[in-house]
């Protein structure tokens, strides 16, 4: 969508699994708001989720790299971005991404852990990390989530049992834990997919237009209770959207968590470029910067806030500019 045109003439080619249903878990969440404060205390100390680093600035590349066909394109992670919510440490920041790159594949993630329930932030950490590692083939996991999704469930009451939790701690953590999940990958022949389930969003630009939003639309679309994917929930009851699209040379891939993607279709609602400004943004500090002028203005709210950013370019210009 160009800047000027409404939003209302997106037209969505978006799939849903049919194999799945809907569930928004708006029953799931925890009513123990006295026990969440004090359970939080507890989730800082508890045995950290293996060494993985939770915010890997550079995409990891395959030794295998420089053996494969060379292609005539590359993707860049351009922005890579996540601040806490004002008044929390940066290690209560539950938005989680991670990304791998392989030739001819870019794989990237992004999980925002729903605050209310416990151990969401470690949830959201076996999501995006299982997501960009898997082993098993590409194709399977566009044909049935579960082969991804299963074996983390099936592993989370184990690695919850050895967690040194106080009685009112563990009731909270067997309601489960939940996330919103948001990826993206692209293949060698520039083709590229996506799945989410929630309200983190991918944002296709093309020349400065917006081309695609996924999964969502429009910023009404925002509340209190997106759609989740939890520790307890059966996969055959998890609403997992599918797109897919072919991407040209300088096209800009952005993903975002609920927060700065709302802000981004408010902007486009109102008529405003919103693309223009986040590429002026070229460092955490000034994302930061910027990021506490909205919200004193409270032209955001006030919540942890990630926003990623791929871009595709022509293999000659990247030498050219390195």
């Amino acid at each position: 969508m160009c800047y000027g045109v409404t939003l209302n003439l997106l037209i969505a080619t978006d799939i849903v699994f049919r194999s799945f249903c809907s569930n928004s878990f708006s029953s799931s969440h925890s009513q123990y708001e006295a026990a969440n404060f004090g359970f939080k205390s507890i989730a800082n100390n508890a045995q950290k989720y293996g060494d993985r680093s939770l915010y890997n600035l550079l995409a990891k590349s395959s030794p295998k790299e420089s053996e494969e066909t060379k292609l005539d394109f590359g993707v860049d992670l351009t922005q890579s971005f996540s601040v806490q919510k004002a008044g929390n440490a940066i290690t209560e920041c539950e938005d989680i991404w991670d990304c791998v790159k392989r030739n001819p594949m870019m794989s990237i993630a992004l999980s925002d852990g729903a605050t209310e329930s416990s151990f969401a932030r470690e949830w959201a950490q076996e999501l995006v990390t299982a997501f960009v590692n898997r082993r098993l083939p590409w194709q399977e996991i566009y044909t049935s989530a579960a082969n991804w999704l299963l074996p983390l469930q099936a592993n989370w009451p184990q690695w919850l049992a050895r967690q040194n939790l106080t009685w009112f701690a563990k009731r909270k953590a067997g309601e489960g834990a939940f996330a919103t999940f948001v990826s993206l990958e692209i293949f060698a022949d520039m083709s590229w997919k996506s799945l989410a389930v929630g309200d983190s969003c991918l944002f296709v630009v093309r020349d400065s237009c917006l081309l695609k939003s996924f999964p969502l639309q429009t910023s009404h679309e925002f509340n209190n209770r997106p759609r989740l994917i939890g520790t307890n929930v059966k996969t055959a009851n998890i609403n997992i959207s599918q797109t897919h699209g072919v991407a040209q040379n300088t096209d800009r891939f952005y993903l975002a968590t609920d927060a700065i993607a709302c802000w981004i279709f408010k902007q486009i609602e109102a008529n405003q470029d919103p693309w223009v400004k986040l590429d002026e943004i070229s460092s955490l500090g000034l994302f930061e910067e910027w990021l506490t002028k909205l919200r004193d203005r409270r032209e955001i709210a006030n919540d942890d806030t990630t926003l990623l950013c791929l871009k595709i370019q022509d293999v000659t210009e990247m030498h050219c500019e390195s």
